[in-house]
């Protein structure tokens, strides 16, 4: 961004409330005022009251859109931000968070919204002006290795904006999932709807010496479930994010629900959970449960415990996350053992370089593991 310089030599910005000066695309008159498009390199050059008003109005706002989780990926991950901000008489109305990530087993980058987690627009007011500008900015964040735009939606309400899009030259894109279970229905209903293979695990294993506890999110408390969860992500070859990652994500203590499992007195290992106020759902974004514990069918209690935790709190249902859409995987068939209803994870990508669609085309050799 545009840069002013003080006395002290040190830089700043502009803040929401002010015009950018890395202002791209045109203006549009709307009713009298102009709409602009500013991008902003890091989510600490805004206000952090206005962007969390803005998610909180938009219908399709969510806390992976929330000021916490995009600084939480800037300053954990280091992934680069570059966030459009749409302004209206210069206040912020709406916007789309991006970060540069890899592209995995490529030299490129892809300019992602959003990951982790999920994205897209949130434009409570000026929809289609907004929206407008926001694609027509798109194309200049796309330089150098950086070969496609992906918006990753976080649930089918994205489907409004798919004819949009596709007339922009977007693409969609099908290979995740995730499983949907309806908190609404009761716990009683929860256990009758699972399987019996799911069912008879919870149910052997509270014949055991078992406790679940709510653990306070401390410095400490993330240390012990990241040793587990990377020991855990090791063994099965997934990716393993950072242990600045779960630290940076303190501030949003109140949207995390931490919890650990105790059987025969000693640490089974956990959950990482995010609570999701804008959409009424509790994500189960991280899970650490050595292989050790598989037979004290330690999974099945979290799960338990967590479902009728969201009851409790008054959450409309629990979200699995992602997993590819293949019936014989075995994350796949575990989770839905425990009834939840499948829903296609809604991505849409659009190239910005030539060598796109040859990238585009290798992918199909390893889309598996393409994230």
């Amino acid at each position: 961004m545009a840069q002013k310089t003080g006395g002290s030599g040190r830089s700043s910005v502009h803040r929401i409330g002010s015009l950018f000066s890395n202002r791209v695309g045109r203006s549009v008159r709307n009713g009298g005022s102009d709409l602009e498009v500013d991008v902003v390199d890091s989510i600490q050059d805004l206000r952090k009251d206005r962007w969390n008003g803005i998610v909180e109005r938009s219908s399709r706002g969510s806390a992976f859109h929330r000021y916490e989780w995009l600084e939480a990926i800037e300053t954990g991950l280091g992934y680069t931000p570059k966030h459009l901000v749409v302004t209206k008489d210069g206040n912020a109305i709406g916007g789309m968070p991006n970060f540069v990530v890899e592209i995995e087993k490529t030299p490129f980058d892809r300019l992602s919204s959003l990951y982790p987690g999920f994205g897209g627009p949130v434009v409570p007011t000026d929809t289609s002006d907004a929206l407008e500008r926001i694609v027509q900015a798109v194309p200049t964040l796309c330089r150098g290795r950086t070969i496609v735009h992906q918006i990753r939606g976080l649930d089918t309400s994205y489907l409004r904006y798919n004819d949009f899009l596709q007339s922009r030259g977007y693409e969609p894109y099908r290979r995740e999932c995730r499983f949907r279970l309806d908190l609404t229905a009761g716990h009683d209903e929860i256990l009758a709807n699972m399987s019996r293979t799911r069912r008879r695990g919870i149910e052997r294993g509270r014949d055991g010496d078992y406790e679940i506890v709510e653990e306070e999110i401390t410095r400490e408390n993330l240390q012990r479930f990241h040793r587990t969860y990377e020991r855990v992500m090791d063994r099965v070859g997934g990716e393993v994010y950072p242990f600045s990652f779960f630290e940076a994500l303190q501030p949003m203590a109140s949207r995390l629900l931490l919890l650990t499992i105790r059987i025969d007195g000693e640490y089974a290992g956990g959950m990482l959970e995010l609570l999701d106020e804008e959409r009424d759902s509790v994500h189960g974004f991280f899970a650490a449960i050595p292989q050790e514990y598989f037979d004290d069918h330690a999974s099945e209690l979290l799960y338990d415990h967590v479902f009728q935790w969201g009851i409790d709190h008054g959450y409309d249902t629990y979200d699995f996350g992602s997993t590819t859409t293949d019936f014989e995987d075995g994350v796949y068939r575990f989770k839905e053992g425990f009834g939840g209803r499948a829903v296609p994870v809604l991505v849409w990508e659009r190239g910005c370089s030539p060598l796109w669609p040859l990238v585009k085309a290798g992918r199909a050799m390893y889309w598996p593991y393409y994230t």
